[in-house]
């Protein structure tokens, strides 16, 4: 069967390629709108009643080929099902994110920081509904089983924590959320007397 979309309207980043993070940074820097066309705007009628929408949109940057078992940059070591992971290389390449709305200005919304590159096509608006979308009993899946998953996720979302190093120095972190490049993590460390920028795997 073959199944047809059309564009309804853009999506604004500051993200190129590898700069792109692999899911939306609510704070992130920059300025992220959806432009709708205009024939649409009627649509966003009472639509900014709401705090938060889902976002699908048309990874239309995604190369081949498409692989069924992946692996996750936020585990690398880990081998899983393509539907088990947040891969853009999908058979249907639709991507899917959860965005805060800021403001809506005619066929514009202004959003949160969502993780598409600059251009890309929407295909959807979906409005997020608290008492049918918040499941409290969800699950993180197979990154829960992983041996420093609370490290890990830190690493995904960004957030401050503690690493356990050999040397003897103030080693609170803030990593910035893994991004388009699969191999580079960047940490920037804040040291008693310096701070510096350097990359591995940890």
């Amino acid at each position: 069967m073959s199944i047809t979309f059309q564009s309804i309207g853009t999506i604004h980043t500051p993200y190129f390629d590898l700069n792109t993070p692999h899911q939306p940074i609510p704070n992130a820097p920059g300025d992220f709108w959806i432009t709708l066309n205009p024939e649409y705007a009627s649509a966003l009628e009472t639509l900014d009643t709401f705090s938060y929408i889902y976002v699908l949109y048309h990874l239309n940057d995604v190369t081949q080929p498409i692989e069924l078992l992946t692996r996750s940059p936020w585990a690398p070591e880990t081998e899983i099902g393509l539907f088990a992971s947040r891969s853009p290389k999908r058979p249907n390449p639709i991507g899917l994110s959860i965005v805060q709305i800021k403001a809506i200005q005619g066929n514009e919304l202004i959003i949160s920081g969502i993780d598409a590159y600059n251009g890309t096509p929407l295909l959807d608006i979906k409005p997020y509904i608290h008492f049918l979308d918040s499941k409290v009993d969800a699950n993180n899946g197979w990154l829960d089983a992983l041996p420093d998953s609370k490290h890990t996720m830190a690493h995904v979302l960004g957030l401050p924590h503690n690493h356990d190093h050999d040397h003897d120095h103030n080693n609170d972190h803030y990593h910035t959320p893994l991004v388009d490049n699969h191999t580079r993590y960047d940490h920037y460390h804040t040291h008693r007397r310096t701070k510096h920028l350097h990359s591995h795997n940890d």
